[in-house]
């Protein structure tokens, strides 16, 4: 889907439900996602179970970004980027 039908879909589910019920809503799916990494961890769970809440985790967080300043989410998200790769070049000159 594309950015702009995403964000118009993220500003419906925010008018639907209300802001603190979807911020509640990232609560819920950031723990779920949590229990499924553990379970992952364990061999309890399949790659297709973490998948599916690592999905619902980036929906609610994108959608908490269009709440903000979805440009500046973005723009932040390249800079630590951009930070992870310098670090990551620098630790592979080290070896």
């Amino acid at each position: 889907m594309e950015l702009e039908k995403r964000l118009e879909l993220y500003r419906r589910a925010i008018s639907t439900w209300g802001v603190i019920p979807q911020v509640f809503m990232l609560y819920e799916e950031t723990g779920e996602l949590a229990e499924a990494m553990a379970k992952y961890m364990r061999a309890r769970y399949d790659e297709d179970e973490v998948i599916t809440e690592l999905a619902d985790v980036h929906i609610m967080v994108e959608q908490m970004a269009s709440m903000l300043n979805f440009n500046k989410f973005e723009q932040e998200k390249e800079r630590k980027l951009l930070r992870l790769e310098e670090r990551l070049d620098k630790d592979t000159k080290k070896e």
